[in-house]
């Protein structure tokens, strides 16, 4: 069965990367890089005027000083910033070289930015203390080991994807390649970057760092006559690096080309397996439980669908494989003989599957077998003083139609997994749909026996013991329920708990898991827990708080046919109290994508507010934080203004925007100076949208403006020359900049990808607020045909499991619309000759005139 996987990002861990200029080595240092035997990641520290900062190095298997090697610098992102030097490794480039840690040829760097109170973006610039330590500490590795200097790259993600652009431009000549994930940049560092080789990555569905940042840094370089390769994956987010950093990048960045003009490919689809997880060496400590905080439901409508895509999804060795050998005795003309049945194996193919709830606690699976055959290479037959050996015997198997194999299944929870408990099983061969073959050769031993009797003899007996293969077919059950249950994974529900998150900060680390399961007859209602991990792995809670009241019960989840998604807003309160009391619901005003709180740091914007900030002139620097400091909370919405709309709330009762001034770039200090206290609530209506023919988006209408109230003050150890403050203007500020966010991508639309069934789908058409949750209902999506042309089109179309349908006349200018999970086969006589095609699910097709054929042509249609 096709996994539902889940994507819970990290919202704003942006990268900050800092890049060291490289050294030759003197024969000094090449006796210095011999005492340099520990291999893998080794810490290290750097020593300056600052103080010690520790950083990380891989070192490849089998390091030999004698020979050079090609050296990545990494810059981390956001996330990954402190003084532990630890934590870079674990996000991006590090989890990519463990998965090849024994073959990685590259020696890499890992330093960590230090500073905390920076913009996010910032951290890893030329200019920047980050940036600088990090190539310091890169000159000092190229020292401590034998690096090829020809061979610096540089790559960063998030924070250290800025880094990545700003370090190239500030030095191109000494990067041999440069790999930006996730990062953008200013357009004036392009005609510095255009003979370096880059290779940029950004995810469609980035909500932190916009895909515009990093697609208008590109356009810029080949502007500016460079030809950098840009790849753009489709249906990931912020975390690009997973599908980034695989083997196809790295050894272009061995040998890399500016030539390329064309799009690169993608790496590693997004539904493959990938690099190990962002947390891979960080413990997920659990702080928080939430019960009931999502439900699934899986009608039988759904359950049809699963069940039709079986068959292209299993793997081709499901029905392959061996049985022990069989004993039997049987008596002929008063002897009484053994038999033994020795080299059985069997292969069949899986032609249909269905699947549907039919009583409480009972899930029936059927699955049609076809061209079975059943090989016995060698049958042993001895008596007394008689016996014979026969060759190989074959028995096929659902030849003329498949052969159902029926079994019931009760589903249950344990250990936070979906299993299957095997209740009953039924297989039944029809007489007229199997046959056997009689040996190939048979060797008698004593009076009487014949290779005729022998043969005949065997055929009857397998006819005769029918009832034994059907035991034997049987049997596999319970192997193939082991395979079902390791498949059972349900975590795509999480992109709606993502779509509903409010503020652009930090999003917890999660799991999701089931916890009660209950089928009746027309599905299967499962409900799911979400627990939440420690901010700090370090410092845990003492005892794990566990909640219950924001979701349904299994008992109360909706029982609709199709595939049904509920996530419970109102458990944001437990999550963004937790984040408030970690002091991490924070991020700078000017990270915020979108660029709509921009003006809460700019100093000519708010000496209008703070007219006591002229005093500082041209030079001044302003740091305002946009801090979460009570959890938000969701309500019911005001009566709706639709008679089919039902909006809920969301109440922030405490925020602020905090302020701090340096009086000129060069100060060392911030002073904290000043803070903006606000509260707003505002109703959000959730729908779907759709983005082109086959993609949708949930979209959150936030519906007028946010009622922002608030007070700005003085920080209480600040002293203003000039006291007044311009409240309203504060106000009218905030207000527009939360009203510009909640108006953007980010805060009101997230793309909801299909879910796919083998070569079917199924596709998201429906979300209503029904308290205590959202609700966002999955159907089969629509097949349909536009006529373009100007002469009426006769087609048929056929299904996997019928037989051909119409002929369906469709006339100019008019399109036939199809329910079709599942591919459908088209066929159209033109010209004498039977064209078919293959019609993917979910599509738009037209028949559209061709120059020389007035029976025009079926095309895809453009997607948009």
């Amino acid at each position: 069965m096709q996994t539902l996987r889940t994507r819970f990002s990290f919202a704003f861990r942006s990268t900050l990367l800092l890049l060291t200029i490289a050294l030759l080595s003197t024969p000094a240092e090449l006796q210095a890089q011999k005492k340099n035997t520990e291999t893998g990641f080794v810490n290290a520290v750097f020593k300056d005027d600052q103080g010690e900062h520790p950083y990380a190095v891989f070192v490849p298997q089998n390091y030999d000083p004698e020979k050079k090697y090609p050296v990545i610098l990494f810059l981390h992102g956001a996330g990954e910033r402190g003084d532990d030097g630890l934590k870079p490794i674990q996000v991006g480039l590090g989890p990519a070289i463990r998965e090849q840690a024994d073959t990685f040829p590259f020696i890499a760097v890992f330093p960590q930015a230090e500073i905390r109170k920076e913009s996010l973006l910032a951290g890893w610039l030329a200019d920047s203390p980050g940036g600088k330590r990090a190539l310091q500490i890169l000159d000092q590795v190229m020292k401590d080991y034998s690096i090829n200097a020809d061979q610096q790259i540089l790559t960063g993600w998030s924070m250290g994807g800025y880094g990545a652009w700003s370090l190239a431009a500030a030095d191109p000549k000494r990067w041999s390649a440069v790999v930006p994930l996730a990062g953008g940049g200013k357009a004036e560092w392009a005609p510095k970057l255009k003979d370096t080789p880059i290779w940029a990555f950004q995810g469609a569905n980035d909500r932190v760092v916009f895909p515009s940042e990093t697609k208008q840094m590109v356009e810029a370089v080949r502007n500016a006559g460079g030809n950098p390769r840009f790849t753009e994956v489709p249906d990931v987010g912020h975390d690009v690096w997973k599908v980034a950093y695989t083997k196809p990048l790295f050894d272009w960045m061995l040998n890399p080309s500016t030539r390329v003009t064309d799009t690169a490919p993608l790496l590693v689809k997004p539904d493959q397996k990938r690099p190990a997880e962002v947390d891979a060496d960080t413990p997920f400590v659990p702080a928080l439980v939430i019960d009931n905080a999502v439900s699934v439901r899986l009608g039988n409508r759904f359950l049809k669908t699963l069940a039709d895509a079986v068959p292209s999804m299993v793997p081709p060795d499901m029905l392959e494989g061996g049985i022990n050998d069989i004993y039997d005795s049987t008596v002929a003309q008063g002897r009484s003989f053994s038999v033994q049945f020795s080299g059985i194996s069997y292969k069949g193919e899986l032609a249909r599957a269905a699947v549907e709830a039919y009583a409480a606690d009972t899930l029936n699976i059927q699955l049609g077998i076809q061209n079975v055959n059943l090989y016995i290479g060698t049958t042993y037959v001895s008596g007394n003083r008689h016996s014979a050996v026969a060759g190989p015997i074959s028995v096929s198997i659902g030849h003329e139609e498949p052969v159902w194999l029926s079994f019931d299944v009760r589903p249950y929870i344990r250990d936070n997994r979906i299993k299957l408990q095997l209740l009953r099983s039924r297989f039944n061969i029809p007489q007229n749909n199997w046959y056997v073959s009689g040996p190939a050769g048979v060797s008698t031993r004593g009076l009487g026996m014949t290779s005729e009797k022998v043969s005949s003899g065997l055929v009857s007996g397998i006819y005769g013991s029918k009832w034994r293969i059907e035991e034997e077919v049987k049997a596999i059950v319970p192997g193939l329920v082991e395979e079902l249950e390791k498949q059972m994974n349900f975590d795509e529900a999480s992109q709606i708990v993502d779509a509903i998150w409010p503020l652009p900060v930090y999003h917890p680390r999660m799991q999701l898991a089931p916890r009660q399961v209950l089928t009746d007859k027309q599905g299967i209602s499962l409900s799911f827990g979400l627990t939440v991990a420690a901010v700090d792995s370090t410092s845990p809670p003492g005892q794990i708080q566990r909640l219950n009241s924001f979701g349904r019960s299994v008992n109360e989840i909706p029982k609709v046919t199709d595939l049904q998604i509920g996530v419970a807003p109102g458990m944001l309160k437990p999550l963004t109290e937790m984040l408030v009391q970690a002091d991490v619901a924070r991020i700078p005003v000017q990270d915020i994508p979108g660029n709509s709180f921009d003006k809460l740091a700019d100093p000519q914007t708010m000496k209008q507010v703070f007219p006591d900030l002229k005093q500082y002139g041209e030079d001044l620097q302003i740091w305002s934080e946009l801090v979460l400091t009570r959890p938000i909370q969701v309500e019911d919405g005001a009566k709706a203004k639709k008679a089919d709309s039902n909006p809920f709330r969301f109440v922030v009762p405490q925020a602020a925007i905090s302020m701090a001034i340096k009086k000129s770039a060069s100060d060392k200090k911030w002073i904290p100076y000043a803070e903006f206290t606000l509260s707003l609530g505002q109703d959000v209506e959730p729908e779907i949208v759709d983005r082109s023919y086959s993609k949708r988006a949930l979209k959150l209408e936030w519906e007028g403006g946010a009622k922002i109230g608030g007070t700005a003050r003085f920080a209480p150890d600040y002293n203003p020359q000039e006291s007044n403050i311009d409240q309203q203007k504060m106000r009218d500020l905030v207000q527009s900049a939360w009203d510009g966010w909640t108006k953007q991508g980010p805060a009101s639309l997230t793309e909801i990808p299909d879910i796919e069934l083998g070569f079917g789908r199924y596709r998201i058409n429906q979300v209503n607020w029904t308290a205590p949750q959202l609700l966002a209902t999955f159907t089969v999506p629509e097949l349909k045909l536009t006529n373009a042309t100007q002469v009426e089109m006769e087609y048929e179309l056929k299904s996997p499991y019928s037989d051909w349908g119409g002929p369906y006349k469709l006339k100019p200018g008019e399109s036939h619309v199809f329910d079709a999970a599942t591919p459908l086969l088209y066929r159209r006589k033109v010209d004498n000759r039977m064209q078919v095609f293959t019609l993917a699910a979910g599509s738009h097709f037209e028949f559209l005139p061709e120059t020389g054929n007035a029976s025009g042509m079926l095309f895809e249609a453009a997607d948009n």
